[in-house]
């Protein structure tokens, strides 16, 4: 059976975590840090059937797969400063779901105010591009929303081999 891309991803991430799930990294301009990571349990299948019921909102097969592995993550968090990215659990991601929000957009990442939302209507319609970014500085609302242009798992292969950095504003 072919391992999805969530799965080889994460696994070729933990692979080079130390023993304290460190990591030095490297970002554009030779800045060195040494990165923390942490991950969560597994979401039950029984999790999921009640969020989707819960909140009416689809889930693409590939963030599926990866709340099957981890129910959220905490990934390049500078020991020193903190930051980083939250891959945020089915719980939080209803929690941070607030009444300005287009209602069929959830968010799946906080980074420093920055938002990545599943746009659940584009995931029901089949397509792959349904993920939206906003910058902190701009309000949450469609016209201020950027389409990545990709899909969870594309993010977070990218995200990994980018070492944490904003790959999409390159």
């Amino acid at each position: 059976m072919e391992r999805n891309i969530c799965l080889k991803t994460l696994d070729g991430l933990k692979s080079r975590l130390d023993k304290d799930n460190t990591l030095l990294v490297q970002n554009p301009g030779g800045d060195v840090y040494q990165a923390a990571f942490s991950f969560n349990t597994p979401a039950s299948d029984s999790d999921i059937e009640k969020f989707t019921k819960d909140t009416g909102w689809s889930i693409p097969v590939d963030f599926q797969r990866f709340i099957q592995i981890h129910n959220g993550a905490r990934l390049f968090r500078d020991i020193k400063y903190g930051g980083g990215y939250e891959l945020l659990s089915l719980e939080k991601i209803i929690h941070n779901h607030l009444d300005y929000m287009p209602k069929h957009w959830y968010p799946i990442s906080v980074s420093n105010g920055d938002y990545i939302f599943i746009d659940s209507n584009r995931v029901k319609e089949g397509k792959a591009d349904y993920l939206v970014r906003f910058d902190h500085d701009d309000d949450v609302i469609p016209e201020n929303g950027s389409t990545m242009k990709m899909n969870f798992e594309t993010w977070l292969e990218r995200l990994v081999i980018a070492q944490g950095t904003e790959f999409w504003t390159w």
